[in-house]
């Protein structure tokens, strides 16, 4: 019989050693070096030290790189022009650096991050300068070469002459620097152990890495077998944890069982390449200078919500206001502000409202937006109805607001822009008037991950008139004190695979403030969200072969978003498929529905704040009651989970993004008794594979086990 010391240790200490260091290595964590996007030039430099290399990340974002200026020009700002000749010029305008838009400080080899106004790209202007205003002194620019901006790069059709298992791709397109596009992508299916790869050198090999398909909702698992794919268009990212484009030097189909290449083509160097940046936002390594205070005893200023939301504003001239809006909040949520929809009292509905927040991940780059409120729901973008942008809304109208400066002091954010009193585009904004009071509307909520605002957390509970040819009224100061952040609720996984639990109750119900879907998810939702067996959005664990009913009540009133959510099932994680570009709906499933029946709604009492209590079930029995139109008409959704179910799907809402959450999918003969539910309501054991890890992943636990093993066997092989 074989002994331990004959099956683990017959290797030479040596060879054991270079083995484990190659498992180790090859599941460790790639940091890639920091892409910035297409290199259009460097700076020229006339005075004060300038220095600097540009990058552009998209047509909407440069970067500054080793970027180097003294601080010593009275009045020196990032300048971008047009002008005829092509050379920097007085007839320029101010670009927010690093979120401000405040005069230069001093660099020493830094990366600014150079953004655009909204309602411009880079094919707008013909130069970059380090500009004095005061002046009128050129301090180092560069003049923009034709076609500065990234664009995805194709590298041509993909798969063999004579194609395995039928793959070939008309086009392989690299996105940016961690997404590749495989355009009309075929492959029989017929792969028994199939993966989109990727690794380092020219040609696949088994030490590659699968791709996140983001048509199956991230997953890095391999392909169904026995599903063929025809003239299917596939975005694939390369996981966060190996880098990007710059760390592969191919991309294909590969069958990890049996080592075999069904095909792929090789990939530049992202510099030879020069595309786009993903999600345009790598980090900035500069902190922002804040060189506003945050307001303490001011004049033409009023209070909305005591201690936490003020409004300041002065008339620039007889054309324009500036309004500073300041509030007790985090980045990431926004503060809105406007004329009211009604000449008589404080409404939402019809509203004219500025929406202003920072940045989620920096805490800078500050944003105000135009918006008109013209139903009380989120932003249907293919109607152009609800709280939507002045350019997404229809009739629609333009961005007519400039952010100027802001500031994030001791958990107070100050944002300031100018408005026209008058913009002219009367299909969405209203004249503001400077002699007579006037209602205006007001909020504060999350900005969802659409970058478009979500329902309200606060909003106004009167009538709140405002003068702004008023003079002399003050606020008080803020006290000092950092925003709480409050934890999510634990909401238990509902297990229809080990109680034999098939059917499921499903309303719709408010969303629970920061603690529920909110904090569940990680994703700013509309103020509702799925309830099911009455609790709000549990992760479900269901079996593979067993049928499952879900009896829904979600509004059948299509004329009427507010009151229309028809339920499905689908591998998309942010549902509302009826909002989705064709583009967008590319490789989203929908396995079952969509269904809806009457509504029936948990609905708020207004007696309490769900951030006033720490677990869901105390908000809900003290705060909510189910009010039905009709209780008896109900729809009913049947689904069966098969072999071809992905690990994770979610139940969504097919008219409204953000409002459902997960399904587990496990095999009908899997032992799940020791699966417990975990700290936001989520299962912790599950398939290999499944959450975006990919399956045999070595994690840091069983790196050290089988390094103990190499010593074991050392030991044992020096006895």
């Amino acid at each position: 019989m074989a002994t331990f010391q004959d099956n683990y240790c017959g290797l030479t200490w040596m060879t054991t050693i270079l083995v484990v260091v190659g498992i180790v290595l090859q599941n460790s964590i790639v940091t890639a070096a920091p892409y910035y996007g297409k290199r259009i030039g460097t700076l020229s430099s006339y005075a004060h030290r300038v220095a600097g290399d540009v990058y552009a990340a998209s047509d909407k974002r440069l970067y500054l790189t080793g970027f180097t200026y003294d601080g010593r020009g009275p009045d020196a700002f990032v300048w971008m022009g047009n002008t005829p000749t092509g050379a920097a010029s007085s007839q320029g305008q101010i670009i927010s650096a690093d979120g401000s838009s405040d005069i230069l400080g001093s660099y020493s080899n830094a990366v600014v991050q150079v953004d655009l106004p909204d309602s411009t790209t880079l094919a707008d202007y013909k130069w970059i300068s380090i500009w004095c205003r005061r002046f009128a002194a050129n301090f180092g620019e560069l003049v923009f070469p034709t076609d500065p901006a990234p664009v995805p790069k194709s590298l041509g059709t993909l798969g063999f002459p004579s194609p395995v298992h039928g793959v070939r791709a008309d086009d392989v397109i690299i996105l940016n620097n961690r997404q590749i596009k495989l355009v009309n992508l075929d492959y029989d299916g017929n792969g028994p152990d199939a993966y989109y790869w990727a690794g380092s050198g020219g040609t696949p090999t088994s030490s590659g890495f699968a791709l996140a398909d983001e048509s199956r909702g991230g997953s890095l698992t391999k392909l169904p077998r026995g599903t063929a794919l025809t003239d299917v268009t596939v975005t694939l990212t390369v996981p966060a944890n190996r880098g990007d484009i710059g760390s592969i030097g191919y991309v294909g189909l590969w069958c990890v069982a049996f080592s075999q290449n069904f095909g792929h083509v090789v990939i530049p160097s992202l510099s030879e390449l020069g595309v786009p940046v993903y999600d345009d936002s790598p980090p900035v390594t500069n902190a922002p200078v804040v060189t506003q205070a945050p307001p303490q005893a001011n004049e033409n200023c009023q209070v909305l919500i005591d201690d936490t939301y003020q409004v300041r504003w002065s008339l620039t001239d007889t054309s324009a206001i500036q309004i500073s809006l300041s509030a007790r909040i985090n980045p990431g949520t926004y503060m809105a502000f406007g004329l009211s929809g009604s000449d008589t009292r404080t409404l939402m509905i019809g509203s004219d409202v500025t929406v202003a927040w920072l940045d989620a991940e920096t805490g800078a780059m500050p944003k105000a937006v135009d918006y008109h409120l013209s139903a009380y729901q989120q932003c249907v973008t293919s109607s152009g109805s609800g709280a939507c942008t002045d350019e997404l809304s229809q009739p629609s109208g333009s961005n007519d607001v400039t952010v100027g400066d802001y500031s994030n002091n001791n958990g107070i954010i100050t944002i300031s822009y100018t408005k026209p009193l008058d913009t002219g585009d009367t299909n969405t904004d209203k004249v503001i008037p400077i002699n007579d009071d006037v209602y205006v509307a007001w909020s504060i909520g999350p900005i969802n991950p659409s970058g478009l605002a979500a329902k309200h957390r606060q909003q106004p509970t009167s009538d709140v008139p405002i003068n702004f040819g008023q003079t002399g009224v003050t606020c008080p100061a803020f006290t000092t004190g950092q925003t709480e952040k409050l934890e999510p609720w634990v909401i238990p996984t509902i297990r229809g695979d080990m109680t034999g639990k098939t059917e499921f109750r499903v309303d719709i119900g408010q969303a629970g403030g920061q603690q529920g879907y909110e904090g569940i998810t990680g994703k700013p939702g509309w103020g509702i969200a799925w309830y099911v067996d009455d609790y709000i959005i549990p992760v479900l664990t269901l079996r593979r072969g067993v049928t499952y009913t879900f009896i829904v009540q979600g509004g059948n009133e299509a004329n009427i978003q507010a009151r229309y959510h028809p339920f499905y099932i689908t591998n998309d994680a942010e549902g509302g498929y009826i909002q989705k570009t064709a583009q967008e709906t590319q490789g989203v499933e929908i396995y079952a529905g969509p269904v809806n029946g009457s509504l029936c709604e948990w609905r708020s009492t207004g007696a309490y704040n769900a951030d006033d209590f720490d677990t869901f079930v105390k908000y809900r029995d003290a705060e909510l009651e189910r009010v039905c139109d009709d209780p008896f008409k109900t729809a009913t959704l049947t689904w069966t989970p098969d072999e071809n179910t992905p690990n994770r799907v979610y139940y969504q809402c097919y008219t409204h993004k953000f409002l459902g959450w997960k399904i587990d999918i496990i095999d009908n003969d899997a032992d799940t008794s020791t699966m417990k539910s975990g700290g936001k309501g989520d299962a912790t054991t599950m398939k290999p594979g499944d959450d975006g890890k990919g399956g045999g992943q070595v994690t840091q636990g069983s790196k050290l086990s089988i390094i103990t093993m190499v010593i074991i066997c050392m030991m044992i092989f020096w006895k």
